[in-house]
Parts: C-alpha cells; structure tokens; sequence
C-alpha cells in the first residue's frame, strides 16, 4: 500500500516542481512586487478607466517606511506591450500618505515598459509587468543625493474596478 502511495506521490511532486517559466512567476490578486533601487518591493493594487478608456495602475506599497506608489496610464488595447514616456509612469513618496516628498518621471528621452501579458475582458482580471527609468522631478529631502530611480523586473495582477474614474 505505501509502494502504491509513494508511486502516485512522486510524480506529481516532479510535476509540481517542474521549471515552467511562467509558473516561476508569483501573480497573486490584486498585488505587485519589483525591484526599485535594487531592493524588493511590493504591495497592493489599484487598476481602473477612465472614461476615455486610459488604463490607471497604481501599485502602493505595503506599510511599513515605505511609502512609494507607482503609477502608470496607457491608452487600454486590452493584452500587449505599452511603451510608457515621461508622465505616463510616474512614482512618489509621501510622509504619513499625504504630504509629498519625492516624485519622479520617466525621465525625457527614456522609454519603460507596462506589458499586460493576460487579460480577461470578462472578469477584467489582468495580469502583467512593468519597468520604469527615473528621474526626480521634485526632491523635499536635502540628503538625497542620486536623482534617479529605477523600477525593474515589476509584476502584478488585478482586477480593473467597475467605477469608472474621472
């Protein structure tokens, strides 16, 4: 009996951890990670329309120090890659969530990345990555010294609200 066990067992353990790119690649719902300044980032998502169909992804961080939000907007085609310029991907940080500090653009002449890699029109769950190049656009804080940010190896999922943002 334990022979037939472990035989059923361990196939579908070598299965599970077979090395399929995609299944490598952790989407959970209606969050986001990345790398910014080559430190591990993640948090929440907020995605929605507007009423000339632009996409709004908003990845806020999870607590903690950090409060940086990510934003992007693209004209929405559905599944494909977006090529994001200047005030289309933005990023900034706030003090207590309402006073800002630091904001930053892509920067002029730099081009990032927003891929919707699967879309279902039907739930309107979406699945994707991102890359941004930044450069500071406003600075609150004397000791920061390096005005740029960089945003990469971003992934997120979520499902675009029903409201229609304004």
């Amino acid at each position: 009996m334990k022979a037939t066990i472990l035989s059923f067992v361990f196939p579908l353990l070598f299965l599970a951890c077979s090395s399929d790119d995609d299944a490598s690649r952790q989407y959970s719902e209606n969050t986001f990670t990345a790398v910014k300044n080559e430190k591990s980032w993640n948090g929440i998502t907020e995605i929605g329309l507007t009423t000339e169909d632009t996409l709004v992804f908003l990845g806020v961080a999870d607590g903690g120090a950090d409060n940086g939000v990510v934003v992007a907007k693209v004209k929405f085609e559905g599944k494909g890659h977006y090529d994001l310029i200047e005030n289309q991907g933005i990023y900034y940080e706030t003090v207590g969530g309402d006073a800002m500090v630091r904001q930053y653009a892509i920067e002029k002449g730099k081009i990032g990345s927003f891929n919707i890699i699967s879309y279902d029109s039907e739930s309107q769950r979406i699945k994707g990555e991102f890359e941004m190049p930044l450069k500071a656009m406003y600075l609150n804080q004397t000791n920061v010294t390096d005005s740029t940010l960089t945003i990469v190896n971003g992934l997120f999922s979520g499902t675009i609200r029903e409201e229609v943002i304004y």
